[in-house]
């Protein structure tokens, strides 16, 4: 895996594969300033929590991230109570094998349930949650290349004695 510049950067992604995959809402976002106001259904994006992860052993910094999304759907709707868990339905589906486009592990859906946050009055909520694995910073590698050797590849059956001419370098095209 390789690393992910920033956690705006993981947001953004999924802000934007949310809402290609997700059609009908009418909000999708993260930390707003308030939920007054914001056009239903609504898609609020947060950051968790944050645990450590694998150890790449490359320098970089290995977290487990958990997400959730707050779905806020209008009470007074036609069917609101099959609405609001539909929506976590699509959600979770719209997170299989997904990783957005970047650096990071799949997401790793975890639950679906009502909002234990009461919603503001005339709105349904319920949260959905996942992780992704990821890697944050810049490799480490503190030794220089001292050998002066380099790696030459070649594929099989051009290989072997008297076919070095057909090698290239590693990281060559």
């Amino acid at each position: 895996m390789s690393t992910l510049q920033n956690i705006e950067q993981l947001h953004e992604a999924i802000k934007a594969g949310l809402a290609a995959k997700l059609s009908g809402l009418g909000f999708i976002g993260h930390y707003p300033a308030s939920e007054d106001g914001l056009a239903l259904p609504a898609v609020l994006v947060t950051l968790a929590d944050m645990k450590p992860g694998r150890d790449p052993g490359s320098g970089e910094q290995a977290l487990t991230v958990r997400l959730q999304a707050r779905l806020l759907v209008n009470a007074a709707q036609a069917k609101a109570e099959i609405a609001v868990r539909e929506l976590a339905a699509r959600l979770a589906l719209a997170l299989k094998n997904e990783n957005w486009g970047l650096p990071v592990g799949m997401a790793q859906f975890a639950q679906a349930g009502p909002d234990p946050q009461a919603p503001a009055a005339g709105r349904l909520a319920w949260l959905v949650e996942w992780s992704h694995d990821i890697e944050l910073g810049a490799p480490a590698w503190p030794y220089g290349d001292e050998s002066k050797l380099t790696l030459m590849l070649g594929l099989d059956p051009e290989t072997g004695r008297g076919k070095e001419a057909q090698y290239r370098a590693a990281g060559q095209e």
